[in-house]
């Protein structure tokens, strides 16, 4: 029986594009607030304050301390995407400062994943990935004093290649889910190792009964209590559980009415009896393990639990080939440029694009910021071409990008020779395209 258990959020919030990006244009002003809708920013991120993160987090805060006055120990991760965090200064430096409380407690870790909360490591060129990670495991040594030690790829998007990025990233854990066709009969309620790394799999079916069917009254083990859960994790086989789920699960997407922030404060108890007992993803760093080989993509969203909730139509597929097109000029023009575009590889303004049915399909409707995946294509499909005519016309570039192909995919794309350059520099894997460079550049009109 799993007498350890590992209990986490993920904390995330996007910075959307404007709904009226093509229905009311703007070409004057703040290049950030032209594409993105701070306003509506800055209303999600105080309602979900109010609701979740001070609530939850100060329930967090109290039962960390209550259990250090009972002789027990209650510790918790969380994985804040760098967005947050801006927002976060913005617009909520109350929730900051309970994060830093809860970092000095030393029962609190944070893990390190990509800044923007992006897609980027599907990317054949890793390069602004990389650069996201680094980007995020500076503002949380920042902000807490931490180094992050274990990784969570945006969404828990994770493949061979993204495993050997994080451990080359420098990297000795990752978080992964606990998909069925990973694991292959094996039990995710262990820790395992792949060629040196450590993998923690989320327990889906258990992290799921918090985050989606807490509420439900159809669901046949409603409502679900806090002795309830911890029994079910305490009979569970196995070593150590990973429950893992969204922080807004906890008074935002169930309202406090549900009882939701109440199962957060009692759990902690309800497992003490049970004499399951709090541990973090460090602390089984160099625990016993099992080696296990990972073959495919998984992630944690939808039935398939793959990529395919961001890349897996032709309008999410357009939108993410012009966000790389901007790539180059974008880290040309630097400044507000840099960072909209930055802003625009967040994962969110993909999972909108969404089509499909049945539960899926709702919970893509419950977190999309528009009225259907065809709203926000228009708006954000014209929002990124806009944005990209705009600085190629700074940039004084009036000729065809160059596409290079990488593993027999589109890879970076370059709109001038000091970008086609800048792109042989930081990938020498591509200097074979240098043979069309003369023939592009002889295409260039003045």
């Amino acid at each position: 029986m799993v007498d350890k258990i590992i209990l986490g959020f993920e904390v995330h919030q996007p910075f959307r594009i404007r709904k009226d990006a093509f229905w009311n244009p703007r070409f004057k002003g703040n290049t950030i607030e032209r594409f993105f809708d701070m306003e509506s920013n800055k209303e999600i991120f105080e309602r979900v304050k109010r609701k979740c993160y001070i609530p939850a987090t100060k329930i967090i805060l109290e039962e960390i301390e209550n259990a250090e006055d009972e002789g027990r120990e209650v510790k918790f991760f969380f994985s804040l995407s760098g967005t947050f965090i801006e927002q976060a200064e913005k617009w909520g430096k109350d929730v900051l400062e309970l994060f830093q409380v809860l970092s000095s407690t030393k029962k609190v870790e944070f893990l390190g994943q990509t800044y923007y909360h992006s897609v980027t490591s599907l990317w054949e060129d890793k390069t602004e990935w990389k650069e996201q990670v680094k980007e995020q495991k500076e503002i949380i040594k920042e902000y807490f004093k931490q180094e992050p030690q274990v990784f969570e790829n945006t969404e828990l998007l994770t493949n061979p290649q993204i495993l050997d990025m994080v451990q080359e990233a420098g990297y000795k854990g990752i978080m992964m889910e606990g998909k069925d066709s990973i694991l292959k009969g094996k039990s995710p309620n262990f820790v395992y190792k792949r060629n040196g790394l450590t993998i923690f799999f989320r327990n889906y079916r258990l992290s799921d009964d918090i985050a989606f069917r807490f509420s439900s009254r159809n669901w046949d083990q409603y409502p679900l209590t806090a002795d309830k859960f911890a029994n079910w994790v305490k009979d569970s086989p196995g070593q150590a559980i990973t429950i893992f789920v969204d922080y807004e699960t906890f008074g935002e997407h169930h309202w406090p009415e549900s009882g939701i922030l109440d199962f957060l404060r009692w759990l902690p108890r309800e497992l003490n009896k049970r004499g399951v007992k709090f541990t973090l993803p460090r602390e089984l760093l160099n625990d016993s393990y099992y080696d296990i080989d990972i073959q495919g993509t998984s992630s944690w969203a939808d039935i398939n639990k793959d990529e395919s909730s961001w890349l897996g139509n032709i309008m999410q597929w357009a939108y993410d080939e012009a966000v790389r097109r901007s790539e180059m000029p974008s880290k040309e023009l630097e400044g507000d440029y840099l960072k909209a575009w930055k802003y625009f590889t967040t994962s969110d303004n993909y999972y909108y694009l969404f089509i499909g049915g049945g539960g899926p399909a709702e919970v893509h409707n419950y977190f999309n910021a528009y009225s259907t995946p065809i709203d926000a294509f228009i708006n954000e499909f014209y929002a990124i071409n806009t944005f990209l005519r705009e600085e190629l016309h700074k940039l004084g570039v009036n000729n065809e990008p160059f596409f290079f192909v990488k593993n027999g995919r589109r890879s970076s794309v370059a709109w001038d020779k000091k970008e086609f350059e800048e792109i042989i520099k930081r990938d020498e894997s591509l200097k074979d395209h240098l043979k069309y460079l003369k023939e592009w550049l002889g295409n260039e009109k003045d």
